[in-house]
């Protein structure tokens, strides 16, 4: 086993605007609490984890979790919110995009021959040809307006997307050369709610086409705390799944996993602008629960 001395990770899943607004209050809740999760080793964000995992990285979570609170107005549109890591997506944006259409096509792409990766090409191709609510540029503009800083933080901080070419697994950091809101923007595109977008030429799509937490890029940390929307199935035909990251991690993990309340507050769109305030709610309302189990964990 390779010598982990002690490192800790953060791993933030996939969930939509409703699972950045939950996260937020989670983490912010944690933090108010005294546990500095930004002092993590590691910080691993997929799709809507990555929104904020920057948040965490770049110390805002207490201004975030405000802008996540505050009820969204009827007259916000894409890319004109000033709070960072506030959602500015417009409801309206969203019209075209089916969830039964969505696991339509997941359902086909994971029918098809060879293994993992030429799954998740057939996602890919399936994103390309999607109609889309935003232009590619519309799109990153809407997520740096989100961010809180446009460079990289100095704590290690990775972003998860997947090529929507050829369904490779990549994973982003300051070292990649990639801007971070093109980082971002492409592993938070939703297949067929948003465009993939393209990073020197290849266009990438969203980092939980693979797993909704990719928690295995953890897996050779001492600690590792694993925030997660919604319970994982325990295998899956695009790539390794939660549980089996778990199994693999044997005790060294710490999963919490959004329960029955926070599912409800999701709603059943989660990318809906009108999730945020009860999914924030309910994330601080868990976070309240588990918060002594968490200082023992992360050794606070």
């Amino acid at each position: 086993m390779t010598n982990m001395n002690g490192k800790r990770a953060v791993v933030l899943g996939g969930g939509g605007v409703a699972g950045i607004a939950w996260e937020i209050g989670i983490l912010a809740t944690l933090l108010e609490h005294g546990i500095e999760l930004n002092d993590a080793d590691l910080v691993v964000g997929t799709s809507a984890g990555s929104v904020v995992g920057a948040a965490l990285r770049f110390g805002v979570l207490r201004q975030v979790l405000a802008g996540q609170l505050r009820e969204a107005g009827p007259a916000e549109v894409a890319g004109t919110g000033t709070e960072a890591g506030e959602s500015t997506i417009e409801q309206g944006e969203l019209t075209h995009f089916s969830t039964e259409q969505f696991m339509n096509m997941m359902a086909d792409a994971a029918r098809g021959p060879g293994g993992e990766q030429e799954a998740r090409a057939r996602i890919g191709k399936a994103a390309l040809a999607a109609g889309q609510g935003l232009s590619e540029a519309a799109w990153v503009d809407t997520i740096r307006a989100l961010l809180p800083a446009p460079s990289w933080p100095s704590g290690m901080f990775q972003v998860t997307t997947v090529n929507a070419d050829d369904g490779g697994f990549t994973v982003f950091d300051a070292t990649s050369g990639a801007e971070m809101a093109l980082a971002v923007a492409a592993s938070c595109s939703v297949p067929g709610a948003w465009p993939p977008v393209r990073i020197d030429g290849t266009p990438y799509m969203d980092g939980g086409m693979r797993s909704a937490s990719n928690a295995d890029l953890a897996a050779d940390y001492e600690k590792v705390l694993i925030l997660s929307c919604a319970p994982e199935a325990p295998d899956s035909p695009f790539g390794p799944t939660l549980p089996q990251v778990l199994n693999n991690l044997k005790g060294r993990a710490y999963l919490i996993e959004a329960d029955e309340a926070s599912r409800a507050a999701f709603g059943t769109n989660v990318l809906l602008q009108s999730t945020r305030r009860p999914s924030a709610l309910a994330g601080q309302e868990q976070a309240s629960e588990v918060v002594d189990a968490v200082k023992v964990f992360w050794g606070v």
